[in-house]
């Protein structure tokens, strides 16, 4: 699901959520970064037997300094993220980009920085 993960963080970039390998990370995001948006796949059901589509999912890991700017960060991820519908992202056609919820704060990580999560679902072909 590599090209799903380029997709999304590039994506994001474009909407000006942030910047690949600043503060946009693919995969793991670094343990130094206070302020992050870490991409990860998380699957997805089983994909149609007779349609040549895809249901992937993603979760967005977010980190912020403080509560206000991790809580902004998500904020600024659903905005670009939620209901995108019949669009080319890279390499891959999005039927649809949907929130499971409005994600929310996790808690703080062992450094004490706010952390963040929100998934999606997608239809892709």
């Amino acid at each position: 699901m590599a090209y799903l993960l380029d997709d999304i963080a590039q994506f994001l970039v474009d909407n000006g959520v942030g910047t690949i390998g600043t503060d946009i990370f693919k995969s793991y995001m670094p343990d130094a970064v206070d302020t992050g948006i870490c991409v990860l796949d998380t699957g997805g059901p089983q994909p149609d037997k007779e349609l040549p589509t895809k249901h992937p999912t993603f979760q967005i890991l977010i980190r912020g300094a403080d509560y206000i700017t991790g809580r902004a960060k998500l904020d600024a991820v659903r905005a670009a993220l939620h209901q995108v519908k019949n669009q080319n992202i890279g390499n891959t056609f999005f039927y649809y980009i949907l929130a499971q919820s409005e994600g929310g704060h996790i808690g703080r990580n062992e450094r004490g920085i706010d952390e963040f999560s929100i998934n999606f679902i997608c239809l892709t072909r």
